[in-house]
C-alpha cells in the first residue's frame, strides 16, 4: 500500500510553486470525477485554521475537523455537490450526491494537502481504512497520532457538506461505536 500513497502523492502534487489539487469524486463509488484548484484565498482561509491555538494532538485534531468542513465547504461550491447530505439515503435523490466512497477519497486527498502544505505536526495520514458489519462496507480517511502511533477515523459521511467530520479512535470506529464528545464536543449539545 505505500505504493498507493505515493502514487497519489504525486498525482496530487503540481509544480513545487502550486498548491496542490483534487480529482474531487461524488455521484456514489467515485463515477464522476471533477479537477478542483482551490485560490490563494482558500488555501489562506484553511492556513488560518492552523495559524493559532494548535498546541498538541487534541487542538489539532479538532482543527483538522475544521479544515476538513472548509475544505468540503470550498469544493462544494466549486463543484456543485454543496447539496449533499450526511448518509446515503438522505441525498438519494440530489444530483451529485456522496456515498462513504466518494466521503472517504475526497477526506483522504484533504488530509494529504494538509501534510503535503506542512499544516500537521501531531499526525499524519493513513490509508482509507474500511468496516463490515452485516455485509455492509463503509470506508473512512484516517489519521495517526505520532507520538502514541494511535490511529483515527475522520468520517465526513455523517454529515451535510461543510459540517464537522466525526473523529473517533479506529478501533471503536470498526466496531461502529457512538462517536465521542472528548473528540466531538457538539455532542454535548445534541
Amino acid at each position: 500500500m505505500p505504493f498507493v500513497r505515493i502514487l497519489l502523492l504525486l498525482m496530487l502534487t503540481t509544480p513545487a510553486t502550486a498548491a496542490p489539487y483534487f480529482v474531487h469524486c461524488y455521484d456514489f463509488g467515485c463515477k464522476t470525477t471533477q479537477e478542483l484548484r482551490y485560490s490563494e484565498k482558500h488555501w489562506d482561509e484553511i492556513r488560518s485554521i492552523f495559524a493559532s491555538g494548535v498546541v498538541d494532538s487534541y487542538t489539532e485534531k479538532q482543527a483538522i475537523r475544521r479544515a476538513v468542513a472548509t475544505m468540503e465547504r470550498i469544493s462544494g461550491e466549486l463543484s456543485g455537490t454543496y447539496l449533499d447530505k450526511g448518509g446515503n439515503y438522505p441525498g438519494s435523490d440530489i444530483v451529485k450526491q456522496m456515498d462513504c466512497i466518494d466521503e472517504s477519497t475526497n477526506t483522504f486527498q484533504y488530509l494529504i494537502a494538509l501534510e503535503q502544505l506542512e499544516l500537521l505536526k501531531w499526525h499524519r495520514v493513513d490509508l482509507k481504512n474500511r468496516r463490515i458489519v452485516w455485509l455492509m462496507t463503509h470506508w473512512t480517511a484516517v489519521i495517526r497520532e505520532i507520538d502514541s502511533n494511535a490511529r483515527f477515523a475522520v468520517d465526513s459521511w455523517y454529515r451535510d457538506n461543510g459540517e464537522l467530520p466525526y473523529i473517533q479512535p479506529l478501533e471503536d470506529w470498526k466496531r461502529k461505536r457512538d462517536f465521542p464528545v472528548a473528540f466531538n464536543p457538539e455532542l454535548a449539545t445534541s
